[in-house]
């Protein structure tokens, strides 16, 4: 299901039970997990609206405790309206969290039965167990979304939600007009026009992500300020092209690893061997759009964006330029 059809349901009131926030841009998974709150008046939301935010649960503990937290929320009947709200963000951290020790339990007691044989008490149901028999048979007058980046697919609740949950893509377009709509409607935000050879040369680096188109618009509304138009010059100066380094390139290695000094080596190797200045960008930013959490993507993608404008506008040596920015990349 495409975030449109998912606004038509909210809309008329009309939403399922269970939802599954999926896709490359935050932004778009942001703005519509906070639409489902209309469901609910606004007067009564304080006692209908619940959020919650995995990654604040750090340990296997404080996960099992969220969980419990949500299938009670999940569970209690709406006050003064047909249905309540529950939202998961991040939800990949807790429905994909990191693999950790899974013979921990410890075993069971045992119970005398009185014939001198000794018998295994039964184990009780596990958080994890109870949320999977809640995505089975969810409560009907509660809508639980769960706000996700990427997913381990292999993962026994992650199956279970894509089965039962309705599905909504977040993170790309289905065709190049719709792109194209999309572009023109968040350029009029800044009255900015743009036609649609610049439009065409956009797609071509970008595809048909809207993580990427969105990352890239916003920083054409940066450069072209003060301007009427984005022409093809716009997007020929500023956005990069599709392909990008493999998962395996040195450079990128040592900024997700927040390696410093490794990664100031690789931009003295590269400048050394004569690389331009903006093929190297090309490779930190590629590692940037990469970094996890995704605010750490965020926020390093920002700080590629405000080098880019340097070198272009010669705030300083682009050897120096790209020395700071690896170093910000790196840091914890």
């Amino acid at each position: 299901m495409k975030p449109a059809e998912v606004r038509a349901q909210i809309a008329a009131g009309k939403t399922g039970p269970l939802y599954l926030l999926e896709g490359d841009d935050l932004q778009s998974r942001h703005d519509l997990a906070l639409e489902f709150a209309s469901l609910v008046d606004e007067g009564l939301q304080a006692f209908n609206v619940e959020s919650f935010y995995a990654n604040e649960a750090t340990t296997a503990g404080a996960r099992d405790a969220m969980i419990g937290a949500i299938l009670s929320t999940s569970r209690t009947l709406p006050m003064m309206v047909p249905r309540r709200v529950v939202v998961l963000h991040e939800a990949e951290r807790l429905l994909s969290p990191r693999r950790s020790k899974d013979d921990e339990a410890a075993e069971q007691p045992s119970l005398d039965t009185g014939s001198g044989k000794k018998k295994r008490a039964p184990a009780p149901i596990s958080p994890i167990e109870e949320l999977e028999a809640y995505i089975e048979k969810p409560e009907p007058m509660t809508t639980l979304v769960f706000v996700a980046g990427p997913l381990d697919g292999n993962r026994r609740l992650v199956k279970l939600l894509r089965k039962h949950a309705t599905l909504v893509d977040c993170g790309s377009l289905e065709s190049p007009q719709e792109a194209a709509t999309w572009i023109k409607k968040r350029l009029e935000k800044d009255e900015l026009a743009i036609d649609a050879k610049a439009i065409a040369l956009l797609l071509e680096a970008t595809g048909l992500s809207l993580g990427r188109i969105r990352a890239e618009v916003e920083k054409i509304v940066l450069y072209a300020a003060g301007e009427s138009a984005v022409t093809e010059r716009h997007i020929r100066d500023l956005v990069m092209p599709q392909s990008e380094p493999g998962l395996d390139f040195a450079l990128g290695k040592a900024i997700w690893n927040s390696n410093a000094a490794a990664a100031l080596v690789e931009v003295a190797a590269q400048f050394d061997a004569g690389a331009p200045p903006v093929m190297v960008l090309g490779q930190i930013r590629a590692a940037a759009g990469r970094l996890r959490p995704d605010a750490r993507a965020k926020n390093g993608l920002d700080l590629v964006l405000r080098t880019d404008l340097a070198l272009k506008s010669s705030g300083g040596h682009p050897k120096f330029l790209l020395e700071r920015l690896v170093v910000e990349l790196c840091g914890r």
